[in-house]
């Protein structure tokens, strides 16, 4: 009887086992899908936000290798880790216990949206370039008990002053130990470097700075910085926080979008709102590439400066040229020009797959956008933003058009415009920061006028303003140009010229400004290099002919030195300026006129030229007196001048249109009488030459 209840209890337990494992490889193959399933949801969140390192995708593109994408990976965060250079293993435990340590993924999010991938010839230039702006700075000190503290941090993000207080513990044998503890730490967080940097690349802009700590997250999920607790939900932060892989923002039609969760700003005054078809261009597009209707050269907009917008003339939104606007996520624009002047036929059969590819669309959905094109908006619907650019590629304008979409679904995308009253303005733009940039020379000293001075035991004019700056201060464009010349000489040491786009309208003619910077340390532009204004073209030194570290400041206009100081206000400007005419003030504060200041104009003189020889004065070399003015002065060239002392009186600085910057009235003659001036010349064949001209006259004011 045992036997067989043994033989039946064997049979139930192996039925049960057998039940029991159908059962779980039952349950195993009906989660299969599911594991799958979940890992390619984890695998595509992940390549959004490019944080595993077989996925990052630097560019956008789906032909990025990604074995690439490990060496760029690679090479950032070693130059990342370049902050620890000079500093002791105690000093960089502090930067540490603080959360001061660089993240690479804020260099790689920089260039990133510089488009500096698109050349990886020039990664390691650009990398280097970027780390010189955003690079941590430390200053530690020992406390009383001889370990060391971080007593100060400059980041990418702000400044943080750290207070301690002095604890003492009195010991067994009644001797007292000190040490200190934290107290308070002083913040402020204006992410200076990091707009500094992006100033470079011409793209300093809050949002800007929003979208580079948002792709840092996704590149570096160890990066702290307080503003990625704005830039994401309490709940996305909660699902990023509980997720290996983390997740992508998306837009309210459930799409992948990076840009959904950046703010969107608003003007505080305006007319009226209106929604407006919108579409992004730059120079290439443009028929006629010169200058726009209202004078001024197209530039893009900001939320400190005016860009350039253009509409049909008989667009539905009643916009005029001149008309002041602002538009969400590009800034403040001035409609400037017609879009007639504006070929917009970019997306061709060529390459319409490439784009889609790009921007991760499907071939259906970008010709939907040619539909949308070619039957449903009409070229007088669309408002052009000016993007800036001389050589922008047809992507780098589709990946412009969809940062400004709330949805990657039509090609001219709808969105507010705000209509502002003619009056408005902003703030002038402004990028010297006091102790720290050289931009305009508002918060440096004056070292040295535009004037006669004595220098190295010689009686010379200075053809520029001096400013006491000390050395290695950034040196930032005062406006857009192209550098002419980038070079070391004798004389003027490391220096850059810089051709600007602003342009003179001066006695009906156009002239150029070219504005040179003198004694650099080193220079960081190249000829023929385009540069925006506020960016860095070179650091403050005391190179080639000069007594001390300093910054040297010239300006020609129409082939003429001028005072600088004249004409800070113009050169900051943008557009054709006419020098005795009204100025434009839209893009913010007045500008005065500067060959008008300072001068009394005097009326039409009649102009010659004398030597010191027998043939002007009677006298030859060796006769007592020769060469020596009526002042008692020795007579030199492109300096001295005779006239009636009665008209004008010994010791003036005289201005003569067209000729030499100013000279000094030291001579007189018994014909010189009246309206007539006779400058001093070396040689007789030149002062026969000159003849007699009749020019205006100005005497300068002291």
């Amino acid at each position: 009887m045992m036997e067989r209840l043994k033989k039946v209890g064997l049979i139930l337990a192996r039925l049960l086992f057998r039940y029991v494992k159908r059962m779980l490889l039952s349950l195993l193959i009906s989660l299969i899908p599911l594991i799958v399933i979940v890992l390619l949801v984890m695998l595509t969140l992940d390549s959004m936000f490019n944080l595993t390192g077989g996925m990052l995708n630097f560019t956008g593109r789906d032909d990025f290798d990604p074995k690439i994408g490990l060496e760029i990976k690679a090479a950032y965060e070693k130059k990342a880790d370049t902050w620890k250079g000079g500093l002791t293993e105690e000093e960089i435990a502090q930067v540490y216990q603080h959360d001061h340590q660089l993240s690479w993924g804020i260099l790689a999010a920089i260039d990133k949206l510089a488009y500096n991938f698109d050349d990886l010839s020039q990664m390691e230039t650009y990398l280097n370039q970027t780390y010189e702006f955003v690079k941590p700075e430390f200053r530690f000190r020992k406390a009383c008990d001889g370990r060391t503290l971080l007593d100060f941090a400059h980041t990418y993000i702000g400044t943080y002053q750290y207070h301690y207080q002095t604890v003492y513990e009195k010991q067994s044998d009644g001797t007292q130990i000190c040490h200190e503890v934290l107290a308070r730490v002083d913040t402020d967080f204006t992410y200076e470097k990091l707009n500094q940097a992006l100033r470079h690349y011409g793209l300093e802009d809050n949002q800007n700075v929003d979208i580079v700590i948002f792709q840092a997250y996704g590149f570096d999920r160890d990066l702290k910085d307080p503003r990625v607790k704005y830039l994401l939900p309490p709940e996305m932060q909660q699902v990023i926080a509980r997720s290996p892989i983390g997740s992508a923002p998306r837009n309210e039609w459930g799409e992948i979008d990076l840009y959904a969760l950046l703010p969107e700003r608003t003007p505080k005054k305006f007319i009226e709102s209106l929604p407006a078809k919108v579409q992004v261009y730059d120079n290439s597009w443009r028929i006629n590439k010169g200058r726009t209707p209202l004078g001024t050269l197209p530039r893009r907009g900001s939320e400190t400066r005016f860009g350039t917008i253009a509409v049909a003339k008989d667009n539905p939104y009643g916009l005029e040229l001149g008309m002041k606007v602002y538009i969400p996520k590009y800034g403040y624009a001035i409609v400037e020009e017609y879009s007639d002047n504006i070929n917009d036929d970019i997306l061709t059969d060529r390459f319409v797959d490439k784009v889609a590819k790009f921007l991760f669309l499907s071939y259906d959905l970008l010709t939907s956008w040619l539909d949308d094109i070619t039957n449903r908006t009409k070229k007088e619907e669309v408002v052009y933003l000016f993007m800036g650019g001389e050589e922008t590629d047809e992507e780098k304008l589709v990946k412009a058009q969809a940062s400004l979409s709330s949805a990657y679904t039509v090609y001219y995308q709808s969105i507010p415009i705000y209509i502002l009253n003619p009056d408005f303005q902003i703030e002038p733009p402004t990028f010297e920061v006091r102790g720290k940039t050289f931009w305009d020379g508002s918060t440096w000293p004056i070292t040295s006028c535009f004037c006669y001075r004595e220098l190295f035991g010689k009686q010379e004019f200075h053809d520029g303003v001096d400013w006491g700056v000390p050395e290695y201060i950034p040196v930032l464009a005062i406006n857009s140009g192209i550098v002419q010349i980038a070079k070391h000489s004798d004389s003027a040491g490391n220096y850059v010229a810089l051709k600007l786009d602003t342009q003179v309208l001066e006695q009906n003619r156009t002239q150029d400004i070219v504005v040179r910077y003198l004694h650099l340390s080193r220079y960081v532009v190249s000829p023929g290099q385009r540069v925006q204004q506020g960016e860095v073209i070179g650091y403050v030194g005391s190179t080639g002919r000069s007594t001390g570290a300093h910054l040297h400041m010239d300006v020609t206009i129409g082939g003429k030195r001028r005072d600088p100081l004249k004409w800070i206000d113009f050169m900051k400007a943008d557009g054709l300026l006419d020098v005795y005419g009204d100025q434009p003030s839209f893009e913010g504060g007045k500008i005065s006129n500067p060959s008008t200041e300072k001068m009394e104009y005097l009326g039409e003189f009649e102009i010659t030229a004398y030597t010191a020889g027998k043939e002007s004065t009677g006298k030859k070399p060796g006769d007592p007196g020769y060469g020596i003015t009526a002042s008692g002065k020795p007579a030199r060239p492109n300096h001295t001048i005779a006239a009636d002392w009665t008209v004008i009186p010994a010791g003036s600085i005289v201005k003569i249109e067209g000729l030499e910057p100013y000279y000094v009235v030291e001579d007189k003659g018994s014909d010189i009488k009246g309206n007539r001036i006779d400058i001093y010349m070396p040689e007789l064949k030149d002062a026969l030459q000159f003849g007699r001209q009749k020019r205006r006259v100005w005497i300068i004011k002291q």
